[in-house]
């Protein structure tokens, strides 16, 4: 018993010729086509149709002066190649650009790496201003604490020297001992502004 099974898989070009046989491609259309086959979808089968319709269509003649149509062979073949030489091309400006891509991230991590450094020495730097200040400031107060205090001790040199005047000669005597008292107190006082003035010269910076 003969097996009348028909073949499976895709329609090919060749599966349409056998159909065709002798018939007029021009004659026949897809649907009939796929009678005789028992398979395949329409869509291919009119695709290759047309193909050997064009096969078969007769070779119009150039006019003279007019360009021949380019061959279809030569066609694909020139435009394979050049779609190779194309992804050739691609291919390697792909690499190009991604190794440009990785020595600019690579450039872009070291400069930040310098913009960390110099971030930490420019805090360091603050902070050894902001504490010489802060010295600067103490002394300042240091000072006018003193300056205060010695005129509050002169302006008492000066009550007691006048209590001195017109006392007798007891409290002169003991004018006299408070007067010696606060004239140490005042010279220390002195001295000691003049240390903190030249400790506050050496700190405040020089503007040459």
């Amino acid at each position: 018993m003969t097996n009348t099974t028909p073949p499976s898989g895709p329609i090919s070009l060749a599966d349409v010729r056998q159909a065709l046989a002798d018939t007029d491609p021009s004659g026949t259309n897809a649907g009939a086509l796929r009678k005789i086959m028992g398979r395949g979808s329409y869509a291919t089968i009119q695709k290759h149709l047309d193909a050997i319709r064009q096969e078969r269509a007769p070779v119009v003649p150039v006019a003279p002066g007019a360009t021949p149509a380019p061959p279809a062979d030569a066609v694909a073949a020139i435009w394979g190649a050049a779609y190779a030489a194309a992804q050739v091309l691609t291919l390697g400006r792909l690499e190009t650009v991604t190794a440009e891509r990785d020595a600019a991230r690579a450039q872009v991590a070291a400069q930040a790496q310098d913009v960390a450094s110099l971030a930490a020495e420019v805090d360091a730097g603050a902070e050894t201003v902001t504490a010489a200040l802060s010295a600067k400031q103490q002394l300042e107060t240091t000072v006018e604490n003193h300056q205060a205090e010695i005129a509050r001790l002169t302006g008492e040199l000066e009550r007691v020297t006048r209590e001195a005047a017109t006392a007798a000669e007891l409290a002169e005597r003991e004018a006299q001992i408070k007067l010696q008292t606060l004239q140490t107190v005042l010279d220390k006082a002195i001295h000691d502004v003049s240390d903190y003035k030249s400790l506050l010269a050496r700190l405040t910076p020089s503007k040459g």
